[in-house]
């Protein structure tokens, strides 16, 4: 339906001035958008003049016009990339680590092991949109023992540590899922440190954890003490490595010989109890904590084991201590090879919100195997073997979250279809209807220009604020007039809004001529 509002409809012979007779017109094209709104018309026709109410995108042109996005819920234009101003949801991602693999390669590469002590971090790439990302860390496991004097001593669990971290987009995170400890893999007594990345010195489980900016340097050799890798503000996440049992001589029972359980904020020292303590039990290495590595065990005779560190295990007899954010001491050499201690889990970095972290007790299974999100395969001790070793397993890394595509201002153009004029104009008027979401400046941030002659030139218009449709908020009523008689000669009517810097919403426009 068409209506139209005459000139004779205005009694202009009692307005005085050209200021009122502006207002006149304007009030003519508010009531024309108040009944466009209320009647469902799209372009609602003048005599002289048009108002558009942008119920749909018709009355514009999408080909002249540049990034138009268009609300078609709430009938506006707006120079944002997402229809409302604000963020819209994106795919969730969930990335997994191994420690050689990854389950997402678009966000992820993987980690490599070069040799039982060194390799490379697995990374992930913050998605855009993306401000919390959750950690999930299942930590690597001890192998078997009884090889030697046949007394089957069996290998313990890993632990498990969460956390939700607050992540930047683009920001990149380091992940180590870390190796399962294997008395294959033995070289010498002689090795300082337990494995850091990788395990297997001396049988150890490697570092399970999450990190922030670190290099991928790690020990080099069982001989020597390489530089630590990483210092303690990069450590967003670590779940601590259980250390490796010992070997009994004929007599005593096995479980006197198992490695102290991982994980916790205090590992656990070797033996029977799964107690959570620094101090030696014997020969047995005792746990690493938040602030010092476990005592290395001792006996009357023989070397002792040495003391975990940090980020490293101390190296035993057969009993290494396990990794973590401290390490456990060794077990000694001397007579009975006693167990490895614990080592500790961390969750403490100032960005990590919600962190907990559960050891795995005294048996084979992963603290972490009750999760819906484990991974079979991860984190189980070794099993009892009288006639030599059963491997742990790899410990595994999981990155949850979700992005949003985020709304970023446009630099937009609108531009009506042409409207046929009677005759030739020569003033024009035009009212916007405006509603900002963001602080847009007049005549910087929404230019607005007139043609004659069907877009081939335009002439600006100085918009002025004249107060809001209704109340003091909302849409607001922009009002301005322009000269078009310099332009070529034309009847061909067009209007353009140029949005830029700042957001805004755009429901309706309306040009008057005569």
């Amino acid at each position: 339906m068409t209506t139209k509002i005459t000139s004779a409809n205005i009694d202009t012979t009692s307005v005085a001035t050209a200021t009122s007779a502006n207002t006149a017109n304007f009030n003519i094209a508010l009531l024309g958008f108040k009944m466009a709104i209320t009647e469902g018309l799209t372009v609602f026709n003048l005599v002289d003049g048009i108002v558009d109410e942008f119920e749909d995108e018709g009355g514009t042109d999408g080909s002249a016009s540049t990034n138009l996005t268009y609300n078609s819920t709430d009938d506006y234009y707006i120079n944002s990339s997402t229809p409302n101003a604000q963020p819209t949801p994106m795919a969730s991602y969930s990335a997994g680590f191994g420690t050689t693999s990854v389950t997402e390669p678009d966000t992820s590469t993987a980690g490599s092991i070069t040799n039982a002590s060194q390799g490379n971090f697995g990374t992930f790439t913050v998605p855009t949109g993306m401000t919390s990302l959750n950690a999930y860390v299942w930590s690597s496991s001890s192998s078997a023992a009884g090889h030697i004097y046949g007394v089957p001593t069996g290998g313990i669990g890993g632990s498990f540590t969460t956390g939700t971290l607050a992540v930047t987009p683009g920001q990149t995170i380091y992940a180590s899922a870390g190796d399962k400890g294997d008395w294959s893999q033995n070289p010498s007594y002689t090795s300082p440190l337990g494995a850091f990345l990788n395990g297997n010195f001396d049988g150890n489980a490697g570092l399970s954890g999450v990190f922030a900016n670190t290099a991928p340097t790690f020990i080099s050799s069982p001989s020597a003490v390489a530089p630590v890798p990483v210092a303690a503000p990069q450590i967003y996440l670590i779940s601590g490595s259980p250390g490796n049992p010992g070997l009994a001589p004929s007599a005593p029972t096995s479980p006197s010989y198992l490695g102290g359980v991982g994980g916790g904020l205090t590992g656990g020292v070797a033996g029977n109890t799964g107690t959570a303590q620094t101090s030696r039990n014997s020969q047995n290495g005792g746990g690493g904590s938040q602030t010092v590595g476990g005592q290395g065990g001792t006996a009357p005779s023989g070397p002792g084991g040495q003391s975990g560190v940090f980020l490293a295990g101390g190296c035993g007899s057969w009993g290494s201590g396990g990794v973590g954010y401290y390490g456990g001491g060794g077990g000694i050499i001397s007579g009975a090879h006693g167990g490895g201690g614990g080592g500790s889990s961390y969750y403490g970095h100032p960005q990590i919100t919600s962190g907990a972290t559960t050891s795995a007790g005294v048996g084979s299974s992963s603290a972490g195997s009750p999760s819906p999100l484990y991974v079979p395969g991860t984190g189980q001790g070794g099993a009892p073997n009288p006639s030599g070793d059963n491997p742990g397993q790899p410990g595994y890394v999981l990155f949850t979250g979700s992005g949003a595509n985020l709304a970023t201002t446009t630099t937009s153009t609108i531009i009506s279809d042409p409207f046929t004029s009677n005759t030739v104009p020569t003033t024009t008027r035009l009212v916007v209807f405006e509603e900002n979401v963001g602080s847009p400046t007049l005549n910087t941030d929404i230019i607005a220009s007139v043609s004659r002659n069907g877009g081939t030139n335009f002439t600006t218009v100085t918009l002025t604020d004249s107060g809001y449709v209704t109340g003091a908020s909302g849409q607001r009523i922009l009002t301005g007039q322009a000269s078009v008689s310099g332009q070529p000669s034309g009847q061909s009517m067009k209007w353009k809004l140029e949005l830029a810097n700042q957001t805004v919403k755009i429901h309706g426009v309306s040009l008057q001529w005569s």
